[in-house]
């Protein structure tokens, strides 16, 4: 019987508020990693932190995942928004979908967005997965319920909809537009395709919570709030685990573990 759920992001910082909640925390490693284990409101909680971009991400979790086996995955952190999902700073996402914008063939005449590849990196459950991760959008709009009524009362956005995974962060207007344009994302990130594809891969539930720390487009650092993001990111999440119950977790099989 597997209880455990990983809660990973990259760096300590995105971490923190939700490690000072930990009761009765345990410090380890795992792949060489840090990871915090203890309960968050009697859940039985890992909180693994990965390092930046996909190759730390996919290293870690996979140390994690078979090691611990949890029933449950939640990656947090900081994104970018883009101006037209309508996400200000300090506003929380949660995905849908992730969308891996590296992945796939240069078209004939050079310009962006790739040309699918011919092959699947993936399969599930039948469907081909080439650069596209479709997630659980029940357990994505349960997630949305508990965090809506959790931070009803401190004014901060809420939205649904796929992220973008990018290995070059994204720095001008043009070609926020274009990202835009093509896939539709409300946030970019460096490492959600490679935890997506890691949960699907293992059949583990899967969300991807974050809060925008800067508007995606022409690189600005002074307009930043890295902060205020990883204190939102954290809320939310918190949020999410106190209000998720024993029926919600029984519908995915996770197992809660006394303290």
């Amino acid at each position: 019987m597997h209880s455990d759920i990983i809660i990973t992001a990259a760096v300590y910082e995105e971490l923190s508020a939700l490690i000072d909640r930990v009761e009765k925390p345990v410090v380890s490693k795992v792949g060489k990693r840090k990871i915090i284990s203890g309960h968050i409101e009697g859940k039985s909680v890992k909180l693994l932190i990965t390092g930046p971009g996909l190759v730390n991400t996919v290293q870690a979790l996979t140390a994690a995942i078979e090691n611990f086996r949890p029933s449950l995955i939640i990656q947090t952190g900081c994104a970018g928004a883009f101006k037209e999902s309508g996400l200000k700073i300090g506003d929380i996402g949660i995905a849908t979908e992730e969308i891996d914008v590296n992945l796939g063939i240069e078209p004939e005449n050079g310009n962006w967005p790739l040309n699918e590849l011919p092959f699947p990196l993936l399969n599930s459950h039948g469907t081909e997965i080439k650069n596209r991760y479709h997630l659980d959008h029940e357990l994505a709009n349960l997630a949305f319920k508990a965090i809506k009524n959790g931070l009803a009362d401190k004014n901060i956005g809420l939205m649904k909809g796929p992220f973008i995974t990018v290995s070059t962060i994204t720095a001008t207007d043009m070609r926020a537009e274009k990202l835009y344009k093509q896939f539709k994302p409300c946030m970019e990130s460096m490492e959600g395709s490679g935890a997506a594809h890691l949960a699907i891969h293992y059949n583990i539930p899967f969300l991807e919570i974050r809060s925008a720390s800067n508007m995606v487009g022409k690189r600005d650092p002074g307009a930043w709030d890295l902060a205020l993001a990883f204190e939102r990111g954290a809320m939310a999440v918190f949020a999410f685990i106190r209000d998720f119950d024993q029926t919600c977790f029984n519908h995915y099989k996770i197992h809660l573990k006394k303290p």
